[in-house]
């Protein structure tokens, strides 16, 4: 594993292996340190992993208020533009994967895409939207919510296993690893607190299947049987709007890549 960092050490991230580079992003919450299972299975391609804004041990996005989708696309070119390849294979993971799916249908630089459990983000439609403005609205004078904190680290891995999609212990030791601090209250989680707040605006589901039809370049999806994402309905419309999209099914819930990685690594390097 080796470490790097891009944007005048705003962005940090790990890279493992040799072969073909290919950029890899994390899910909400999640960090560089999502991919390791994975990397340690692949054999022709060199990752290159980077904590997302707000993640690990990269900085936070400017501004005060909740991120849209949107807002992490500009940072994203600069990051491709700093590493100047020729083409870019991008891996990602839920909101990694769906960064890098809006991103290919802005940047013709990406050549290939897999994504792992992710196909277009979360919708809803007008009036949903406008509600969640006034909700925001209204919360903008109320105490903000303070960081816990946690006796020891292991209390720290231990409710990330238990979390809204539960992990291995061994999976929960990897992520907190990277993604933790300590201060006088504690240890405590690290990521920037503005990701646990409602989005500001939301695609509408027309929106989203317009943006994936113009997504050109190949994209392989892999889908996993346990996670909420492989049982919704909007989810045949979405394949059905991507030109050259590439369907996969395995085994596991929203983090299979590192609960059950080596099917998944062969699956990636058959596809090269």
């Amino acid at each position: 594993m080796r470490e790097f960092s891009l944007l005048n050490d705003r962005i940090q991230g790990v890279r493992w292996g040799q072969g073909k580079p290919v950029l890899a992003l994390h899910g909400l919450l999640d960090n560089a340190m999502s991919f390791q299972p994975l990397a340690q299975h692949l054999t022709q391609i060199e990752l290159w992993a980077i904590d997302l804004p707000g993640h690990g041990r990269s900085a936070a996005l400017p501004g005060q208020g909740g991120w849209s989708l949107p807002d992490w696309l500009p940072l994203l070119g600069d990051i491709l533009d700093e590493l100047n390849w020729a083409q870019f294979d991008v891996l990602g993971h839920s909101l990694g994967g769906i960064l890098s799916q809006l991103l290919a249908t802005l940047d013709t630089r990406i050549a290939r895409l897999w994504s792992l459990d992710a196909l277009g983000p979360i919708v809803d439609d007008d009036d949903g939207n406008l509600d969640r403005l006034q909700r925001l609205y209204e919360a903008r004078k109320k105490p903000k919510s303070k960081r816990r904190h946690y006796p020891t680290p292991d209390a720290l891995w231990q409710a990330r296993a238990q979390g809204r999609f539960p992990l291995s212990e061994a999976s929960a030791r990897v992520l907190t690893r990277r993604g933790v601090g300590l201060g006088e209250g504690g240890w405590f989680f690290n990521y920037d607190r503005r990701l646990r707040q409602e989005t500001q605006w939301r695609l509408t589901e027309s929106q989203v299947l317009a943006l994936l039809k113009r997504i050109r370049c190949p994209l392989h999806l892999a889908l996993f049987d346990d996670s909420p994402l492989a049982k919704q309905e909007a989810l045949v419309l979405r394949q059905q709007a991507v030109a050259q999209l590439h369907l996969s099914r395995f085994a596991g819930g929203h983090h299979a890549h590192m609960e059950t990685p080596e099917p998944i690594a062969r699956w990636l390097e058959s596809t090269l």
